[in-house]
């Protein structure tokens, strides 16, 4: 095998053990699905040839979201976060992005960029982010992640959207 696809194949190795190790984010799908994500809208901070972050944009109604944002453990606060929502922030070309987080680290990351809490995020935006909820929860049960389900269920009520415009 070629030495770039081996590498490749290391970073799809590293998103699928976060994701199983992260019940917060959305699950793990097959090494074809997970490197085309990782070929795709995203974006990957290495340190020293180790991939450390990871975060994945699409489209959400007006908005482009901001979503699936994973740090190394070994790499928390030390700015990755930051680091990864700005990477992310400067490839977005719609004036609208759009970030959901529980967790108060990643909340006090998007405020100190200038994110704004918001409520209602507008009809077209609501919808798609209620069907990709269903749709990821279905996808949990069929694959029978009740653990998974549990962690991200007890705080729904927790989360808060975040809203950049440019």
């Amino acid at each position: 095998m070629h030495p770039l696809w081996l590498l490749f194949m290391e970073e799809v190795q590293w998103l699928k053990a976060m994701l199983r190790r992260e019940l917060e984010v959305r699950p793990p799908m097959s090494d074809k699905k997970e490197a085309k994500l990782l070929a795709g809208n995203c974006v990957i901070l290495h340190d020293r040839g180790e991939i450390v972050g990871y975060a994945e944009m699409r489209k959400v109604g007006k908005h482009t979201e901001i979503s699936t944002v994973l740090v190394d453990p070994s790499q928390r606060n030390k700015g990755v976060g930051k680091e990864l929502i700005l990477k992310a922030v400067e490839s977005i070309e719609n004036d609208k992005i759009l970030c959901c987080t529980k967790n108060p680290a990643m909340a006090k990351v998007l405020q100190n960029l200038d994110f704004k809490s918001i409520g209602w995020p507008g009809l077209s935006t609501a919808t798609m982010l209620t069907f990709n909820t269903f749709a990821r929860l279905f996808s949990m049960v069929i694959r029978f992640e009740f653990r998974r389900i549990w962690q991200q269920g007890k705080g729904i009520h927790k989360y808060e959207r975040y809203e950049l415009t440019k």
